[in-house]
């Protein structure tokens, strides 16, 4: 399950093509393509046309009637898939104490490259284009460069 505040940070990022090349498919609820989609056009936000174009050929999930709040919702598709990508704190804290496997987008970066899928310079530099999209801080950077 990939939450909307990891789709922006990629986007934002221009690592987009980091879940497939690390063979993660991910779990698209209508609520959060709603948000990164519709809401973004709406809003005139660049990134929100290449969320939309590496959207388009997934399956959306419905969430309908199934839970009052798209946090919610997003949790609820995790405890189902049993891991959450997110970049959100308090929704992967919220995760994390239902027992769920929370990762950032960063985390998805190390283990690709522990994995031998993203190669370790691609991998340095896209933690680095995580940070300066603002989608981490200088210090997990830090870290998760000196991790790799």
């Amino acid at each position: 399950m990939v939450d909307s505040s990891s789709w922006i940070s990629l986007a934002r990022s221009g690592l987009l093509g980091l879940l497939s090349d690390i063979g993660i498919e991910a779990v698209l609820l209508d609520v959060v393509r709603a948000e990164c989609v519709e809401q973004g056009l709406s809003g005139d936000h660049a990134d929100a046309t290449a969320l939309e174009t590496v959207m388009t050929p997934l399956a959306v999930q419905r969430t309908a009637g199934q839970s009052t709040s798209a946090d919610l919702a997003v949790l609820d598709a995790a405890k189902r898939e049993g891991v959450l990508v997110a970049n959100d704190l308090t929704l992967g804290r919220r995760a994390r104490n239902l027992g769920v496997r929370w990762l950032r987008s960063a985390d998805l970066v190390v283990l690709g490259v522990r994995a031998g899928r993203v190669e370790s310079q691609r991998g340095q530099r896209a933690i680095v284009a995580l940070r300066d999209a603002g989608g981490i801080t200088d210090a997990l950077a830090d870290d998760y460069l000196a991790s790799m």
